[in-house]
């Protein structure tokens, strides 16, 4: 029926696409830092090599020209220099791979990091969630209209979130619109169980008792009785609930009784409604077949 057909399914495929996405580039962030630290101590050390030495070379070149060291000598310290550069240009970069992330293990990392986060959102995580945010605002914008979920979505929904009452109503709504009379009864009462601020809804209350009526071959005798009468406890002036204990005092033949409830809703409706004319006529018909009291007066 068309509670099932107007709502696509969030698809989960998408949330991963989604997901991969947003860890690529993350990724993208993180991985050219971990390059450059990698890369880093190499060029700071041949740097810092590069550096020593010029200043090295600066200074016999200063003592040469003063006269402070001879030709030999100069010549023998500069190739000595030399030497010593050539050595220590070669070890620079072993002492680098040293001291930096090798590069199996900075792909170990590209590659472990994505894969742990995934496999820890599968166990810890809600993977469904924004198929659960959807459908809580479809709850929160049209929270009457059954017609604008599915009913495998409310199941999955509910899977995840068994203490959302007001989910279990709409698929109450849902299991009630398909004639599923039991299966709502059964979810509007997981949904009072689940929500004090539901089960101090009358309105709810009367939902409950007509789906409970329903299964019982459409009589409001027993428990759905009590629940209507729950109802009015809540609101003595519920217009469901009044319309519904008048229904259920009629049917088991308390006349005056069904008569009484629906004076009262017959005061909130507008007169020249077509609501007005058929309850009054209801309130003929009980009042007709309410016994007559010792003094001559119909009970009301």
């Amino acid at each position: 029926m068309g509670a099932t057909d107007t709502m696509p399914a969030f698809d989960d495929s998408a949330f991963w696409l989604i997901a991969a996405a947003m860890t690529a580039v993350a990724l993208a962030f993180v991985v050219p830092s971990l390059l450059a630290r990698r890369n880093a101590p190499s060029a700071r050390r041949g740097a810092l090599v590069a550096a020593v030495y010029r200043s090295h070379f600066a200074e016999l070149e200063r003592e040469h020209d003063a006269g402070r060291l001879a030709d030999g000598e100069y010549a023998q310290a500069r190739e000595e220099a030399e030497r010593r550069l050539l050595r220590d240009a070669a070890e620079a970069p072993a002492v680098a791979a040293a001291t930096a992330a090798p590069l199996a293990m900075l792909i170990a990392i590209i590659v472990a990091l994505p894969a742990l986060a995934f496999g820890l959102y599968a166990v810890f995580g809600e993977p469904g969630a924004l198929r659960s945010a959807s459908i809580a605002e479809s709850m929160r914008s049209d929270p009457a209209s059954a017609a604008s979920i599915r009913r495998e979505d409310l199941v999955a929904h509910l899977a995840r979130n068994p203490r959302d009452g007001r989910g279990w109503v709409l698929l109450a709504r849902v299991d009630f619109a398909a004639d599923q009379f039991s299966a709502a009864a059964e979810s509007y009462r997981k949904a009072l169980a689940a929500s004090p601020k539901i089960a101090a809804d009358a309105g709810i209350w009367c939902e409950y008792a007509d789906a409970l009526g329903m299964a019982q071959g459409g009589v409001l005798a027993g428990v759905p009785r009590e629940h209507v009468m729950r109802a009015l406890a809540l609101d003595a002036a519920h217009p469901k609930a009044l319309e519904m204990a008048g229904s259920a005092a009629f049917e088991q033949g308390e006349f005056a009784s069904a008569a009484s409830y629906w004076r009262t809703l017959l005061a909130q409706l507008p007169e020249r409604s077509t609501e007005h004319r058929e309850l009054s006529a209801a309130i003929a018909r009980a009042d007709a077949l309410a016994p007559t009291a010792p003094g001559g007066d119909r009970v009301r």
